[in-house]
């Protein structure tokens, strides 16, 4: 199956489990993430999925043409360069919260930012990173 972001970030993907991971992992590994899997835990927006990829555990939140929210049990440049590829657009900011996890964002609207302010009012969150369009 060819597929790419515009199937299931950029338009809302049918509200069916199977139908999601293949269009969200097919992307991935067209990006070549050839050793990662997702499974899908939320049909609905926001759309929530969840894997590993090299002992890095993953969780992609969504909600389509609005935002992407990928947490990682550890920060690594190669998938923050990999899904900005994926979705044609660098990620707003970056942060590790309270619990250590390594939180980045993408967002296509203006709610992107206020949600930056919301992150950078938070003490608990370090080590927050923007980056330039």
């Amino acid at each position: 199956m060819a597929t790419n972001s515009r199937t299931w970030f950029y338009n809302e993907p049918e509200r069916r489990p199977y139908y999601i991971e293949e269009r969200v992992n097919h992307t991935l590994w067209a990006m070549r993430f050839s050793n990662i899997y997702m499974d899908c835990v939320s049909a609905e927006p926001p759309f929530r999925m969840e894997g590993k990829w090299n002992n890095i555990a993953l969780t992609m939140e969504w909600i389509p043409n609005t935002y992407l929210r990928l947490t990682a049990s550890e920060e690594n440049k190669t998938l923050v360069t990999g899904f900005s590829q994926m979705l044609q657009m660098p990620p707003l900011f970056s942060y590790v919260d309270e619990n250590g996890t390594f939180v980045v964002e993408w967002w296509r609207t203006e709610e992107g930012q206020k949600r930056l302010q919301e992150v950078q009012g938070k003490p608990n969150y370090t080590r927050l990173k923007t980056y330039k369009k």
